[in-house]
């Protein structure tokens, strides 16, 4: 024990004393009267209470210097500890986000291989989005081997197939248009940047390969020994924070048995300072002889101080021990995290180092892959006069081949409108007239522009192009209100204005919304508005209200619900001239043709 008392009061500081506790001691020993023993004279009594002043006096100095250095040595173990030991969590966080980071980079590396791949091989759906799963991949390629494009498809046209499969190719245009034939999207044929797409289309699957060795090289050699330095540093920090804490806390709970010893020692030493000078001295009596032996009686509150001071003497001691110890297995303790931490930086690194090596080396062979399509798409030939030539062959190529493809559907399916069976025995050279308007047809009688009426207070006088045919019928043309003609007009003038303007497919009209074909409107107009059948018509001029005006009756067979009601319906149509000779004129026609 004294070494180890001599250790720690050379690394204390300078003694701490309370005076009063001194002369509580000296004061209480002083009044206490110490019978002579046979064996003890006076001398010794004084010698013996000096001795115990003195002890109490240094240990209370000792136990002040003991506090204040171990209290210091314990904040700076304490301090250094926390630091290490939030060090260990910030490295092994780092090395999580190194192994979540060159994940996310492996995966990347691999989607972008798949993807770049997809292109290569012509997997791409209509919106452009490359197909990387392998039962799309599968189903597309079973839609295309149904949607077969037929004969004479070059390697172009199985990239055509793949990027427009059959029902998408069906929704850009029609495998058959309207004649029979067979659409241009099932001929498909290679142009001459048709070889620079496919060879762009080698080029992204050669690139494809290069992400996909990356991604291969950063799963077999960098992320295995990524995970395994994540591993075995997750064990090594969990033990290592296991003994930090134990030795902490052994440390702290020497410290807090010495005090308590203290406590106790101090206690008993206060108590027995305090006792009355009688109590004091029947206390530091000895043993009785028989004779002078009082039986059942007994001195109250002995107590050994010695006791007490001989825990606290040996709780420092364990203290002492405990310090020595544990400040070896702190250092050795901090010594492996140190060297934990080095290594781990140094294999972080080396890792890192690798991956990004290999990234290099993947983006430095990408010109090797990209360079000869741009070769060859620099040495292109774009003069004018070549491209127009090998268009206009191009074009020549194709038309050749669709018309052979459509003789061939001829022969298997109907015969062409030009040799219908209406057609057959007529003479061509009889053909050779052109032709006219229809208002000098054989067949028309008579064509005026006159003003027509339907019955009733709230009709009005519209212009129409009456004309008479010689199948007794009266057609009525109404005319557009914006044609500013009148009764009597000429009825060339009139019919023009029934025709609209001839509008043709444009980059104008296909923007301004135009309807095309424009043939199945454009005979809009030339429809009758109004058809009489004049062998049940019944024309009458009434001269006396107005010269220049008659009135048609027309008997009309009902049909439908009307049935049930009566057999016959009239309708009646008024008409205006000019003079009351053209309306006479016109009436005569009707009879006559009638």
């Amino acid at each position: 024990i004294t070494p180890a008392f001599s250790i720690m009061v050379s690394s204390c500081v300078a003694p701490i004393a309370d005076d009063s506790d001194t002369e509580l001691l000296n004061s209480s020993l002083e009044q206490v009267p110490i019978t002579p023993n046979p064996e003890i004279n006076g001398d010794q009594n004084d010698e013996l209470r000096q001795r115990r002043s003195a002890t109490h006096s240094k240990l209370r100095a000792y136990e002040a210097k003991r506090r204040i250095a171990y209290e210091s040595k314990l904040q700076s173990s304490s301090l250094y500890w926390h630091a290490f030991r939030t060090l260990m969590h910030d490295s092994l966080l780092e090395t999580q986000k190194a192994d979540i980071l060159v994940r996310g980079w492996t995966h990347a590396s691999k989607t972008y291989g798949s993807s770049m791949m997809s292109v290569g091989e012509w997997r791409v759906d209509e919106k452009g989005t490359p197909i990387t799963d392998a039962k799309k991949k599968k189903k597309l390629f079973e839609a295309n081997e149904k949607g077969s494009v037929g004969p004479g498809v070059t390697a172009g046209g199985d990239s055509a197939a793949f990027m427009f499969p059959a029902q998408t190719r069906g929704s850009l245009i029609p495998m058959y248009d309207k004649r029979g034939s067979l659409a241009i999207p099932e001929f498909y044929r290679e142009e001459k940047c048709g070889s620079i797409i496919e060879r762009l289309a080698d080029s992204a699957a050669n690139v494809a390969r290069k992400y996909e060795d990356m991604a291969k090289y950063m799963n077999n050699d960098v992320l295995p020994e990524l995970s395994l330095l994540l591993d075995h540093l997750k064990s090594e920090v969990i033990f290592m924070e296991k003994l930090g804490d134990s030795i902490m806390n052994e440390l702290e709970t020497a410290e807090d048995e010495v005090c308590r010893a203290w406590d106790l020692y101090y206690n008993k030493t206060l108590d027995f300072c305090g006792s009355t000078p009688k109590t004091t001295k029947d206390r530091l009596e000895g043993s009785h002889d028989v004779s002078t032996l009082v039986f059942n009686t007994a001195v109250k509150g002995c107590a050994d101080v010695w006791v007490e001071e001989m825990r606290y003497r040996m709780a420092v001691a364990f203290l002492s021990s405990v310090w020595e110890k544990c400040s070896s297995e702190l250092s050795k303790l901090f010594l492996s995290m140190k060297d934990a931490e080095c290594n781990r930086r140094t294999q972080i690194k080396e890792l890192m180092s690798k991956a990004a090596q290999r990234q290099e080396c993947l983006w430095l062979g990408l010109p090797s892959v990209v360079n000869p399509f741009l070769k060859e798409l620099n040495e292109w030939p774009m003069e004018r006069k070549l491209v127009e030539d090998d268009v206009q062959y191009s074009i020549r190529e194709r038309a050749q081949s669709i018309q052979r493809d459509e003789a061939e559907h001829r022969r298997t399916g109907e015969n062409p409108k030009s040799q219908a069976p209406e057609l057959n025995g007529v003479y061509e050279v009889d053909g050779n007239f052109e032709l006219s308007s229809p208002l000098v047809s054989d067949l028309m009688c008579k064509a005026k522009v006159i003003e027509k009426r339907s019955p009733g207070m709230m009709s009005s006088w519209k212009v129409s192009l009456a004309v008479i045919t010689y199948d007794s019928f009266l057609q009525l043309f109404e005319l557009p209100p914006t044609c500013k003609l009148h009764s009597g007009s000429a009825p060339e003038v009139a019919f023009q204005n029934l025709i609209p303007p001839v509008v043709v497919p444009s980059m104008e009209g296909v923007k301004g919304g135009v309807k095309f074909p424009s043939a199945k409107y454009w005979l809009d107009n030339l429809v009758p508005s109004e058809s009489f059948a004049l062998p049940n018509c019944v024309v009458s001029h009434k001269d006396e209200k107005n010269p220049s005006s008659f009135e048609i009756v027309e008997t009309i067979l009902t049909s439908g619900a009307s049935k049930m009601f009566t057999k016959t319906l009239n309708r009646k149509m008024q008409f205006r001239a000019v003079t009351r000779e053209e309306a006479k004129d016109f009436v005569d026609m009707l009879k006559r043709s009638k």
